[in-house]
């Protein structure tokens, strides 16, 4: 009785960390949306498409330079008792170090001197720290125990950039897009870092035992999952540039629209699978159980928004203008259609992650990434947008199909 007790709230607990964190996903995505159909009102679609340029270019960077410590603190920081001080304020350092640098070198770039020309190279590397602190924030606060703070930083981020982007664009232009992200994050991240100072605090006066790894299990962990990090941050990323690089600015304005309501979908599934792995690392015999209850519960959120999103979507790039919703309602519609075979593919990640086997889940990211950017480079122009959003769902689809297997088998575990 006490151990289908405990298997039940840890599948609970599972759902409710993954719930919270992709409510936040889900917040910050309709943000960013909201902040684009405002832009897309206001400022030319070619001066929308370099801005857009900007943006996933410093969202590479920080996305890289995260060097997967946020898994690591969610895996680890619940059991570094009075060193989760010296823990956090490592991670902080080396992820805001590593996007400094990043930052720097992409600006010294043919790409970057393209989509952030002059003066704007400054406040690159500005945007490229700060965003990567911003998303490490919500991996520390959900392994220091609040993870329903998460969804409340992010909301206010959100509706900062809402409320000053009108403003900020009216005055500035493509600038004003990029001040009106800056400038939020910056402040979000400075209370949320206060915050996490103080928990700290408290966790360094509590009398636990300290079960932190040895170094050789941290790189042995980390190193192949940061490949997978890589494989996603390529595919969120390094497909709008290409896709503007092949398509114009005015091509790419449209696409980033279509890919930003992929990724912020997909930021909210990556949300549900981390709290797979938060839950299930430390419980072996809880992983099939929580696999189930995140399957099911992902199962119903994806295939029925993915039909919503299919049947709405004129209506929805219509929000952007006519031009948005001519151009690209296709491609959205296939981008909508993959997303349940890239569901699998993320459960299959989250699993091999809870088993540690981090080569495992970095082929899987790599391959699936490596497959799309090079259907985009290999698409015939003559297709236009339908064509890179094609080549996503075919790489999701053999990818998917690959990992299933192992999910049936795991799935089935729960039965006996």
């Amino acid at each position: 009785m006490t151990t289908v007790s405990a298997k039940a709230r840890s599948d609970r607990q599972a759902l409710g960390a993954g719930t919270a964190l992709s409510l936040s996903a889900a917040i910050t995505g309709v943000a960013g949306l909201v902040c684009w159909v405002v832009a897309a009102g206001t400022l030319p679609q070619e001066t929308v498409g370099r801005a857009a340029g900007f943006v996933s270019g410093f969202v590479l960077v920080a996305g890289i330079a995260q060097l997967n410590v946020g898994l690591g603190l969610l895996r680890w920081l619940p059991g570094a008792g009075h060193r989760t001080g010296w823990l956090v304020g490592r991670g902080y350092l080396l992820v805001g170090l590593t996007a400094a640098v990043g930052g720097l070198g992409f600006v010294l770039l043919p790409v970057g001197r393209q989509n952030a020309p002059g003066a704007l190279a400054l406040l690159f590397v500005v945007a490229c720290v700060c965003w990567a602190l911003f998303q490490l924030q919500d991996s520390v606060l959900a392994a220091l125990g609040r993870v329903w703070w998460v969804p409340l930083f992010n909301s206010a981020f959100g509706f900062a950039r809402i409320a000053v982007l009108p403003v900020l664009g009216a005055a500035l232009g493509a600038l004003g897009v990029l001040v009106s992200w800056v400038v939020p994050t910056v402040v979000c991240t400075a209370i949320a870092g206060s915050l996490v100072a103080v928990l700290v605090r408290r966790k360094r006066a509590e009398p636990d035992l300290v079960t932190l790894p040895q170094r050789r299990t941290v790189v042995a962990f980390l190193a192949p999952t940061y490949l997978a990090t890589i494989g996603t941050t390529v595919l969120y990323n390094v497909v709008p540039l290409v896709v503007t690089t092949r398509f114009g600015p005015a091509g790419g304005a449209v696409f980033f629209v279509v890919w930003n309501g992929l990724t912020a979908t997909d930021y909210a599934i990556n949300g549900f699978v981390n709290s797979m792995v938060l839950r299930g690392s430390g419980d072996p015999e809880s992983r099939p159980a929580i696999l189930r209850a995140v399957g099911k519960r992902l199962g119903l959120l994806v295939g029925s928004g993915a039909v919503a999103g299919i049947a709405l979507a004129p209506l929805l790039l219509g929000l952007f203008g006519a031009g948005y919703a001519e151009e690209g309602g296709s491609a959205l519609r296939i981008v909508l259609a993959g997303l349940v075979a890239r569901t699998v593919v993320a459960l299959g990640v989250a699993v091999r992650l809870m088993d540690g086997d981090g080569m495992s889940a970095a082929r899987v990211q790599l391959s699936g990434a490596a497959l799309v950017v090079g259907g985009v480079l290999v698409v015939p122009a003559g297709w236009h947008l339908p064509g890179p959003a094609l080549g996503f769902v075919l790489a999701q689809v053999v990818v998917g199909a690959l990992v299933l297997p192992s999910l049936v088998r795991r799935l089935r575990e729960v039965r006996r």
